[in-house]
């Protein structure tokens, strides 16, 4: 049997009607994979650095277990209970613990003040050379450097945290700035777009702070669309805030954990921002069932109307649909067949007319919006943030994304950032990985076992 002929139904259903969940699980389904020893197979060759692809769906009443194919990150949620420690560890060193010149609310998982981002990152940016990482009882995952108190490490992701980049907060050209100049800049604007990896915690308490700090500016006139609550949840994201809404009880209401998203406790701080502000949330993505029949199929299964409602009708400029099918294929470490990518390039494209649509809505109900969604929903060129200047050309939108440093890249220029040809965002945040597995490596290794 060809390598395509089993990768094409395995692969895009997997991932289109799946989703995350433990890479541990994957076995299960290589293990009714056909696989014949091929040329293809045994020089597979991983991409350098794990992409982790964003395609949390699965259609209800599957009775498979989930699956996390080639790069999503082992989420862990039920084995690892540290984050929620580390969360409590630093608000029991809170700024009148610290001093005053600590920063106050400063990722400290309580609704943040007016410079709740500006504190912590410049924080950061000017605590020169990292302090001496303190390690936990596990030596092999030392914990991120702590800059207001060596009991309360800043970052709660693991890796990497002495990178000159950590906490950096920079411009598209690769010119340094802080996270006031962000704030400010996004308080201008209608829309605000922030970018993350689902998987890294620091990147949600950092999205929490921006909001803070932008409901103070904007006297509370923002709302809240989240790309991992979609549509058919709609009704319970318009209850939040009402009647004494738990957060805890909403994400059991839109069934996070159980579609696949990483642990909810690590997007609470976001959800304890817009409580504290009185910040309303929108469903931002479409359902699973379409993504999934979109995925497999093309846009041709929508509806004309849907199709110019998502603004699907129009084709990409040809070399934005090739950068677009390229990361799709190093997204799923170029496992997937030619033939499969054009109609999940039309799932990405949906889902993205999805988002801008949401953010329009809420933007019209209080006055501007803030998405919450995967870095590659934010991008300037293709995605929502142009869907919505085709749309509404006179409204500004300003979009930031959230990078996890690498292995010895410490210049901006290393990741995109360059005055020669900027990136696609207006502003970037480097912070520590959460995660250090490649998972194209492992998925490589149990493909080779069950060819052998």
């Amino acid at each position: 049997m060809k390598r395509a002929d089993w990768i094409l139904p395995t692969v895009v259903t997997v991932l289109a009607g799946l989703g995350y969940a433990v890479a541990d699980n994957a076995q299960a389904v290589i293990a009714k994979i056909p696989l014949k020893r091929t040329e293809d197979s045994v020089n597979f060759v991983p991409p350098r650095e794990p992409a982790r692809m964003a395609l949390p769906y699965r259609k209800d009443g599957d009775n498979f277990a989930d699956v996390q194919i080639a790069t999503v990150k082992p989420f862990e949620r039920d084995a690892d209970d540290a984050a929620p420690a580390v969360v409590e560890a630093a608000r029991a060193s809170a700024p009148e613990a610290r001093g005053p010149s600590a920063g106050a609310n400063a990722f400290s998982g309580a609704p943040a003040g007016p410079k709740g981002a500006a504190a912590f990152l410049t924080t950061v940016a000017q605590s020169g050379k990292a302090a001496p990482v303190k390690a936990d009882a596990d030596a092999s995952k030392p914990l991120a450097t702590p800059i207001f108190d060596a009991a309360a490490p800043v970052w709660q992701s693991r890796f990497l945290a002495d990178n000159p980049l950590v906490g950096g907060v920079f411009r598209a050209d690769g010119t340094r700035t802080d996270a006031s100049d962000l704030v400010g800049t996004a308080a201008g604007a209608r829309y605000v777009l922030l970018g993350e990896i689902h998987d890294n915690p620091d990147h949600h308490r950092i999205q929490a702070d921006i909001v803070g700090d932008l409901a103070e500016k904007a006297n509370n006139d923002l709302s809240l669309v989240f790309e991992m609550i979609p549509r058919r949840f709609a009704e319970a994201a318009e209850r939040f805030g009402k009647d004494g809404t738990d957060p805890a009880d909403f994400a059991k209401s839109v069934r996070w954990n159980e579609r696949g998203w990483p642990d909810f406790q690590n997007y609470r701080p976001i959800f304890d921002t817009a409580l504290a502000h009185d910040l309303p949330i929108f469903a931002g993505d479409l359902d699973a069932g379409t993504v999934s029949a979109i995925a497999r199929e093309g846009a041709g299964v929508l509806q004309q109307a849907e199709q110019e409602r998502l603004g699907l009708t129009g084709a990409l400029p040809a070399d934005e649909a090739l950068a677009l099918a390229g990361e799709i294929k190093d997204a799923h470490c170029g496992l997937l067949p030619d033939k499969a990518v054009a109609p999940m390039v039309d799932a990405q494209r949906a889902r993205d007319g999805a988002l801008a649509d949401a953010m329009m809505q809420a933007a019209d109900a209080t006055g501007r919006a803030v998405l919450i969604a995967g870095d590659g929903h934010v991008r300037n060129d293709r995605a929502v943030p142009s869907l919505l200047h085709q749309r509404q050309p006179g409204e500004k939108s300003v979009s930031v994304q959230m990078v996890e440093v690498a292995k010895g890249e410490a210049k901006p220029s290393d990741y995109g950032l360059r005055a020669d040809a900027p990136a696609p965002y207006d502003f970037t945040i480097f912070t520590p990985r959460a995660d250090m597995t490649d998972q194209c490596a492992k998925l490589q290794a149990k493909m080779q076992v069950k060819a052998d």
